[in-house]
């Protein structure tokens, strides 16, 4: 039965009366008063905030697992339960025979038996170009097959059809949210979603998109780092400058920030898409197909149903080691020799895995660096380091951080529901008179080129978000022709490799009835969505941006 809480006109009456309990229980009151009995048809009205003061549902769509929170009227924070004492879903998803889709742990157990069907990861892939140097790069890494879609984005080929990577989003947000809904109470429509510090726009658009699918308006995109820092701002009772290390599954990110009366103001991010969890976990099967390979003399060239096998294997003892100094892998059947199976068998110790994942950490760390030395501060400006992300319980990174950084293990953020929690705190905020406790920055240039335009960049690199930047066309193309302009993503000016957006046209007769001075002005807002028009002294005109 369900449980409701909420007021209902007495048909007839023309009186609202409110009462709690489930739907048999209220219709049992009105029979007991001897009032007209409610319609079994009828359906009882949910007592639903308006529409300013909606509860707005925080999710962290992660590369591994995805959680969500939401902040009720009262400012307490609720997570979103997935099962029994847990709050994350695993973000795989299985597409069966038919239509058959399953989400979460029961879609990772498919990873074994039919992984070939089994999408995860879909975060590393959502809204990136399949000719793209990373998807040539980690394409073949995955049981499933990686084609390239209508769009040129990548997809994943199910029975040799292409799924969008958007599409796998969508199922694993339309999962949490009805887990979300069922344990509210009521129905969420309005979202604020979390996205690594250095997606791209057509990654954030690419989320945007699923959650929209699933039936969200999207209030507000925030970068997971500066999600982190609102709440260690809102519930540590915390100010300075504070670094934020993110380092999750699938992407790392380093985001400064300055926290100041419970407002977050990010002062420089950085990250790098190629580093997560599970490259250490992919560190960690080198490591043991090298050792097998020298101690036995056994060159192992395993498939990619016994490779994902030996990830699990891998990152079962990475977590072990976050506590023991060693673990004990045994994976059975992993070749054959021609005279029997070869089974895998390794005691891995917490010094081994920091010593074959001393790259990675020295990736990350320099990282920290270059983000420190773009908002030019020292480690000595830094007044807290706070960790996000599961790979972060590693001792090896938490040493070489808190060594050159403070810590107080009592301003603690959980690492896997901090960003959800800080996600639910922005959006009671999005509901307040005085607004965002926050200010989020760009994390990589975007700028347009034109043949009579060359290259200009027009919203730079950590530029507040929300705003408004413009750029001066002082070249027009030769009467009776469009002006089209193609808008770009890039991490520099000076950067071969350049994300395409989308395109603008201004019409030729808006042109000429439109003379002097033009100016492209662009607006990026709280969603991280992209608003244009062009700007003549006579008018204006909003300018669609176009995919390509």
């Amino acid at each position: 039965m369900t449980r409701v809480t909420g007021s209902f006109a007495t048909l007839g009456l023309g009186l609202v009366h409110t009462f709690q309990g489930t739907d048999t229980a209220v219709r049992r009151i009105c029979n007991g008063r001897g009032w007209p009995p409610l319609d079994p048809k009828a359906r009882l009205c949910h007592n639903r905030p308006v529409a300013n003061e909606r509860p707005v549902l925080g999710i962290d769509f992660g590369t591994t697992n995805t959680a969500a929170a939401w902040c009720d009227a009262q400012g307490k924070i609720h997570l979103v339960p997935v099962g029994e004492k847990s709050y994350t879903l695993p973000s795989v998803v299985w597409f069966g025979p038919g239509e058959k889709v399953l989400v979460g742990a029961l879609a990772r157990e498919q990873l074994l038996d039919d992984p070939h069907r089994t999408v995860v990861a879909p975060k590393r892939f959502i809204g990136r170009r399949f000719k793209s140097e990373f998807v040539t790069r980690n394409k073949d890494r995955y049981p499933y097959e990686i084609i390239e879609d209508e769009q040129g984005l990548c997809a994943a080929a199910i029975e040799g059809s292409p799924v969008s990577f958007t599409d796998v989003a969508f199922h694993v947000i339309r999962r949490i949210l009805e887990l979300a809904n069922a344990t509210a109470g009521f129905e969420f429509e309005d979202a604020v979603l979390t996205v690594p510090a250095h997606f791209s726009y057509g990654q954030r658009r690419g989320v945007r998109t699923a959650a929209e699918m699933a039936g969200l308006e999207v209030r507000a995109m925030v970068n997971e780092p500066t999600a982190a820092a609102l709440y260690y701002a809102k519930h540590k009772d915390a100010g300075g400058r504070v670094l934020v290390f993110d380092l999750g599954g699938g992407t790392f990110d380093a985001t400064l920030l300055d926290v100041s009366r419970r407002v977050a103001t990010v002062l420089s991010t950085g990250g790098d898409p190629y580093l997560g969890g599970r490259d250490f976990d992919s560190t960690i099967v080198t490591h043991l197909l090298n050792v097998v390979t020298f101690e036995q003399g056994r060159k192992l060239d395993p498939s990619k149903v016994v490779m994902q096998r030996l990830l699990f294997a891998a990152e079962a003892a990475k977590i072990r080691l976050t506590k023991e100094e060693v673990a004990h892998i045994k994976v059975p059947l992993v070749a054959s020799d021609g005279t029997g199976f070869v089974d895998l068998e390794y005691d891995l110790t917490r010094a081994e895995l920091e010593e074959i994942s001393e790259g990675l950490i020295a990736r990350a760390v320099g990282i920290v660096g270059d983000v420190l030395a773009a908002a030019g501060c020292s480690d000595l400006d830094v007044g807290e380091v706070i960790f996000v992300g599961g790979q972060t319980r590693m001792p090896a990174i938490r040493d070489r951080l808190t060594r050159r950084f403070k810590h107080d293990p009592k301003k603690h953020v959980h690492p896997e529901l901090g960003v959800a929690i800080g996600a639910a705190i922005l959006g009671r905020t999005l509901n307040l008179p005085r607004g965002p406790a926050l200010v989020d920055v760009v994390p990589m240039p975007i700028g347009v080129m034109a043949p009579t335009l060359g290259t200009k960049e027009v919203i730079g690199r950590n530029a507040v978000v929300p705003s408004t930047h413009t750029v001066t066309i002082e070249t027009r193309p030769p009467d009776g022709q469009p002006m089209n302009l193609a808008v770009y993503e890039a991490a520099d000016a000076a950067a071969v490799e350049r994300e395409l957006l989308g395109m603008l046209t201004v019409p030729a007769d808006w042109m000429a009835a439109h003379a002097g001075d033009l100016t492209l002005e662009m607006r990026i807002g709280f969603d991280f969505d992209l608003t244009c028009a062009i700007v003549s002294p006579h008018g204006s005109k909003q300018l669609p941006l176009q995919p390509v």
